[in-house]
């Protein structure tokens, strides 16, 4: 099922790179998107929920290293691995690249196994033997599947008062920040707000990023973050 292949999000603006990366990935049997910059990338990647991210370090608009601390304050316990590529290579950019919360950092010009195996070793181990980084058809479907999605439906956030949150761009984020009151669960804040769960997830996102709420689970337990680019 293609649901169960590993999807990779890459956020490069070079067209030649862009279709490089994605040959041979897809040719191991991975699932590719792809984005030209780093706002396009942010977009896609709660829309598609990829299982890795490439991100280019040069990038128009939101760069690399931004990008990246942005997608890590929405997923601090690294859930969803991030490789940064560019064509500095000094030991400083290397260090530099994980302090902005990267996984990885491949330093260009690479070759197809050195990208295929790079992302290999940052998805989540299981049980079952890893995809081959050779000799793979691009019609056979990788062995690596997805972790259990978690369920969000009964979790209860709390609001932490801020005027300025009143200005948020994102209109359903503004719009479920107005409707918490600290005792409705996401379910009934979904009916009350008339947005899809695939909408407030994402608003969600923004207002912990934003450190504007606070969530909790039906028991009283303190969640720290949701689950970076899952389906809930």
């Amino acid at each position: 099922m293609i649901d169960n292949v590993p999807k990779v999000l890459i956020i490069e603006d070079s067209t030649s790179a862009c279709l490089f990366m994605a040959s041979a990935l897809e040719k191991t049997g991975f699932r590719v998107i792809t984005a030209p910059n780093g706002q396009e990338g942010l977009t896609k990647a709660f829309q598609e929920r990829p299982n890795c991210l490439i991100l280019d370090v040069l990038l128009p608009g939101i760069n690399g290293f931004e990008l990246c601390r942005r997608l890590r304050a929405m997923d601090p316990q690294h859930r969803v691995p991030i490789i940064l590529i560019s064509s500095k290579n000094t030991p400083l950019d290397h260090s530099w690249g994980l302090r902005q919360g990267a996984d990885r950092y491949l330093s260009k010009p690479f070759t197809e196994e050195a990208l295929v195996q790079s992302v290999v070793d940052v998805l989540p181990k299981r049980s079952e033997p890893l995809v081959s980084t050779r000799h793979v058809s691009a019609n056979q479907p990788s062995p690596l599947r997805q972790q259990p999605l978690p369920d969000i439906r009964w979790l209860i956030p709390y609001r932490i008062e801020n005027d300025e949150l009143m200005r948020l761009y994102n209109p359903s984020a503004r719009r479920l920040y107005t409707a918490i009151d600290g005792r409705k669960n996401i379910e009934t804040l979904c009916t009350i707000t008339h947005l899809e769960l695939k909408e407030a997830y994402e608003a969600l996102q923004i207002l912990l990023a934003r450190h504007s709420i606070q969530l909790y689970s039906p028991e009283g337990r303190r969640v720290e973050s949701l689950p970076l680019f899952r389906n809930p």
